[in-house]
C-alpha cells in the first residue's frame, strides 16, 4: 500500500496530497497549480526551481547541477525531478507560476486597429457551408472567433461577420506551456502517449474555449465560424494529428493542407453547426501562423526588398525579392519568451523589462515594482546594456571586473538584485543566460542571413524589415541591432508591425478570398531547410557573437 504525503504550497495556502513516484510537478498539476516547466519536465532547465522544505528522496547529482551549494543547502530543487518522501512545504517564487492572462501592457498582441480592420469586400465574406447563422439573422451580429495559437502565448479576436470589423481581442498565455516551453517540449510530451496527447490537446482547447468566452461576455453560442492560425506543431496537437513525422528529419507534417472540422468534434460550446478552419502550413516548422502573417502583410505590401521576421519560441522568417518568396524556419527557443533563463518569466508584474548602465544598474519592470525576475525583451535589453558598458565581450564573455559581476562556485554571474524577497534566491544573470539570448539571436540572424545569401542579396538590400509576434512587438529595435539580432540598417527601415498573424487569422475568419490565397501562398512559397546550408555552421557561429 501506497504512502501519502500532505505537499503544502506557498504562497499559495494549496495543500495536496503525493502519490507514489510523482514528482512535486506532477502533484502541483494535479491539484491545479500550473508550474512553469520549460523544458517539459526533462530536468534541463531551472524554469521550475522551488524551495522545498521537508524530506526528498534521493536525487542524481546532475540535477543539482545549475544551483549553488548554497541554493542546494537552502533546498532549492528543480520540482520535476524532486519526490517527496514525507510531508513538504514547497515554496514557489513568483516568476515560476504560469499565469492565466499577461499583463495588459503585454497582452496586447494588437489585432489590427477597427478602422483598418474591414476585411473584405461584401462579396468576399463567408457564410459557411453548415453553420448556424446562414445569411441575415435577427437579433445580435452573428461572430467569427480567429485565434492565433502560439506556442508560448494564444491570442484571439471576435469577427463581426456582417460587417468585418474586429470587435475585441484578448491574449493569455497557452496553457500547454505547463508541458514544454518550446516546441520540442512538446513534441517529447506528446510522443511520451497518448493521454499525454490528450493533455496537450485539451490544453489548447481549454485556452480557447476560456478567450471565447470571455470576449464574448458569456455568449459564445454567438459564435458561427473559427479560424485558428499556429504552428504546424501547434495545429498538430489542436487537431489530433499525429506528430511522429515532426519529430525526426526530415520533419514531416502529416498534413500541410488547411483543415476544416465541425467544432462539435472538440467539444467547444459555440454555435451548433460551426467549422473550426486550421490556416495551411508551408513546412514542418514554418506553419499556419506564419500563412496567415504572410495574408496581412500582402494585403498592402512593402515596395521594394523585405524581409517579416515573426519572432518567438520559433521565428519563421519571410524573403520577398524580385516578385518572389522565400521562408524558413529557426528554433529560437523560449529564451526570448523569458523562459529556460536561471531568473526568466512572463511579461507579468514584477518582470524586468529595461536595462540600462551607466556608473550604476537601472532597471525598468512590468508594473513599476520590485523586481522578481527577467521577461525576453528585459533580457535583450539586459545583455544589449552589457555589451554597450563593456561588461561583456564580443563572445558574450562577463568581465571579472565589471560591475556588479561575481564568481561563485566557478559560475560568473551579473547580480541584479540582491534582495527578492524571503522566499527567492538573489535575482541574477548567468553566463549561461547570456549564452541561451546569444544563441537564440544567433538563430534568428542566421536565418535572415541564409535568405539574403540565397537570394544573392545583403542586409543593404532590405528595404524594410518587418518586424512581428509577441516578443518582437516589445523589443527595443536598437538593442536588437546593437547585439546583432537584426542587421544594421537605417532605423527608418526597420518597422515593428504586431501581431499580424492574429491579424491574419481575422482575415481568414471572415473573407473566402483569404482561405483561397492562403491555400495559394502555403504552395507557391519556397521553403529554405537552414541547417541543409552548407555554410550554416560558420554563419551561425559569427552571428552568435555580438
Amino acid at each position: 500500500m501506497s504512502e501519502h504525503h500532505a505537499i503544502s504550497f506557498r504562497p499559495s495556502g494549496l495543500v495536496a496530497s503525493s502519490d507514489e513516484g510523482q514528482s512535486i510537478l506532477t502533484i502541483a498539476r494535479r491539484a491545479g497549480l500550473a508550474l512553469e516547466s520549460a523544458c517539459g519536465g526533462r530536468g534541463i532547465c531551472r524554469s521550475c526551481a522551488v524551495r522545498v522544505e521537508g524530506p526528498l528522496l534521493p536525487a542524481a547529482p546532475s540535477q543539482e547541477q545549475g544551483f549553488t551549494a548554497e541554493e542546494t543547502a537552502a533546498g532549492w530543487r528543480r520540482a520535476c525531478k524532486a519526490f517527496p518522501a514525507g510531508d513538504c512545504i514547497v515554496h514557489v517564487p513568483e516568476r515560476g507560476l504560469v499565469g492565466q492572462s499577461l499583463h495588459v501592457k503585454h497582452a496586447a498582441l494588437d489585432f489590427v486597429p477597427i478602422e483598418r480592420a474591414v476585411l473584405a469586400p461584401a462579396e468576399d465574406r463567408c457564410w459557411r457551408r453548415g453553420a448556424t447563422f446562414v445569411g441575415p439573422v435577427a437579433g445580435p451580429a452573428p461572430l467569427g472567433l480567429a485565434v492565433d495559437l502560439g506556442t508560448t502565448n494564444l491570442a484571439a479576436a471576435v469577427v463581426d461577420m456582417t460587417s468585418g470589423e474586429v470587435l475585441r481581442s484578448g491574449s493569455r498565455l497557452n496553457p500547454q506551456t505547463a508541458f514544454g516551453g518550446d516546441i520540442i517540449g512538446r513534441l517529447s510530451h506528446a510522443l511520451a502517449g497518448v493521454e499525454q496527447r490528450r493533455q496537450l490537446q485539451a490544453a489548447a482547447l481549454g485556452g480557447i474555449a476560456a478567450l471565447a468566452d470571455e470576449l464574448t461576455d458569456g455568449q459564445p453560442l454567438r459564435i458561427g465560424e473559427i479560424a485558428v492560425a499556429g504552428n504546424t506543431v501547434m495545429q498538430h496537437l489542436l487537431l489530433g494529428l499525429p506528430v511522429e513525422g515532426l519529430a525526426k528529419v526530415p520533419f514531416t507534417p502529416a498534413t500541410k493542407a488547411a483543415v476544416e472540422r465541425p467544432a462539435a468534434d472538440f467539444g467547444l460550446a459555440v454555435a451548433p453547426g460551426t467549422q473550426i478552419y486550421c490556416a495551411p502550413s508551408i513546412a514542418g516548422f514554418v506553419g499556419g501562423d506564419h500563412v496567415a502573417a504572410l495574408i496581412d502583410v500582402l494585403a498592402a505590401p512593402p515596395a521594394g526588398t523585405w524581409a517579416l521576421l515573426d519572432i518567438g519560441t520559433n521565428t519563421e522568417i519571410s524573403l520577398s525579392a524580385g516578385g518572389k518568396l522565400t521562408s524558413v524556419s529557426c528554433a529560437s527557443g523560449p529564451a526570448f519568451e523569458g523562459a529556460g533563463l536561471s531568473c526568466g518569466m512572463r511579461a507579468a508584474p514584477g518582470a524586468i523589462e529595461h536595462v540600462s548602465i551607466d556608473d550604476e544598474l537601472h532597471l525598468s519592470t512590468v508594473g513599476g515594482g520590485q523586481p522578481v525576475g527577467v521577461c525576453g525583451s528585459g533580457a535583450l535589453s539586459l545583455v544589449a546594456a552589457l555589451r554597450r558598458s563593456r561588461v561583456i565581450n564580443a563572445r558574450g564573455r562577463l568581465d571579472i571586473a565589471g560591475l556588479r559581476v561575481r564568481e561563485r562556485y566557478g559560475r560568473r554571474e551579473f547580480v541584479l538584485s540582491e534582495d527578492c524577497g524571503g522566499t527567492a534566491a538573489p535575482l541574477v544573470f548567468t553566463q549561461n543566460d547570456i549564452r541561451a539570448i546569444q544563441l537564440a539571436k544567433g538563430a534568428i540572424r542566421t536565418g535572415l542571413d541564409v535568405l539574403l545569401s540565397d537570394a544573392g542579396l545583403a542586409s543593404q538590400d532590405l528595404d524594410r524589415v518587418l518586424v512581428a509576434g509577441a516578443f518582437g512587438s516589445f523589443i527595443d529595435i536598437d538593442d536588437a541591432i546593437a547585439i546583432g539580432l537584426l542587421p544594421d540598417v537605417p532605423r527608418r527601415n526597420v518597422v515593428q508591425i504586431g501581431n499580424v498573424a492574429g491579424t491574419g487569422a481575422c482575415r481568414l475568419v471572415a473573407c473566402n478570398g483569404a482561405r483561397t490565397r492562403a491555400a495559394r501562398l502555403a504552395t507557391e512559397i519556397r521553403y529554405v531547410e537552414l541547417a541543409s546550408q552548407p555554410d550554416f555552421d560558420t554563419v551561425f557561429a559569427s552571428n552568435c557573437l555580438m
